[in-house]
């Protein structure tokens, strides 16, 4: 189900989803904000549900799928809500389940905030305070020390480091607060010439997982979410339909009537060189 011109007007959810069995959903700046969870959202999902249209969360979060779900429980948004819940962080500790020793070794230096810094603590990895004394980094998020960031960065690629990137995205919105991610780091790294080994979205890998858990192929499953670099880009690589909302990320290419900025979005989509089926202005 697609229309002719995607880009030139928003549609209402109700109007695509009984083209669909399944959707592959967003959670940061789609279903929330980082700090509570968007007024339509709840009773969206439950109507979702009620339609037996099939979800599965996917998220460029750099936590254990479970503790993103006790996070979303604590919001209102209860596991029977949705089908499965898959975060990037989920991805990179099965990755390294599979393989302890990808991808140069055991021991790694965390690059991000403290709080990020216990995603591999269950496995049999060594986390060391030092970068000469590690085989890879892990990055979960942009450094709370920010003044070192380029220094530990420079070492890192004198070492010849590998990075391991347990996020994506570029920058997500708390509430109106603009947070640099992980995928900003490891983009930096790589224009310094570093190798970069990234989990999540837009890989295609999440996405093959997802249509795993909905059980369905891929012309059966839109794409939701709020970032045309990750959720647009992602769902395009991996042969579904997408529809970008307007309550995450670019949430500025929408007026305050709630009308599109349309050479905002169309200077967007040619930023990516690419363009969702469908927008929405919220999950409503």
């Amino acid at each position: 189900m697609r229309l002719a011109d995607p880009t030139l007007e928003i549609i209402p959810l109700a109007d695509l989803v009984g083209g669909y069995g399944g959707i592959v959903l967003d959670v940061f700046g789609v279903i929330h904000d980082g700090m509570s969870v968007f007024p339509e959202a709840y009773a969206t999902l439950g109507l979702l549900r009620k339609e037996g249209i099939r979800i599965c969360l996917l998220s460029n979060s750099p936590r254990r799928s479970d503790e993103v779900a006790k996070r979303l429980e604590a919001m209102g948004i209860g596991r029977e809500l949705y089908h499965g819940l898959i975060t990037s962080g989920e991805l990179v500790y099965e990755a390294l389940t599979e393989s302890p020793e990808f991808p140069a070794g055991s021991t790694y230096f965390h690059l991000g905030p403290v709080e990020l810094a216990e995603l591999l603590s269950a496995l049999p990895m060594n986390a060391s305070m030092s970068i000469g004394a590690a085989d890879f980094i892990l990055t979960t998020g942009w450094p709370e020390e920010d003044a070192m960031t380029s220094k530990l960065l420079h070492a890192c690629i004198a070492r010849k480091l590998p990075m391991i990137c347990a996020n994506p995205d570029f920058e997500v919105l708390i509430g109106a607060r603009k947070v640099i991610c992980a995928g900003a780091l490891a983009r930096d790294y790589e224009m310094l010439g570093g190798r970069v080994i990234s989990y999540g979205k837009p890989y295609r890998t999440a996405y093959s997982k997802a249509l795993e858990v909905l059980c369905l192929t891929g012309e059966q499953v839109l794409a939701i979410g709020d970032s045309v670099a990750t959720d647009i880009v992602g769902g395009r690589r991996a042969g579904l339909d997408t529809a970008l909302v307007l309550t995450g990320v670019h949430k500025n290419c929408l007026t305050r009537d709630g009308k599109m900025d349309r050479i905002m979005l169309r200077d967007l989509f040619r930023q990516h060189s690419v363009a969702p089926d469908f927008i929405l202005s919220s999950l409503g």
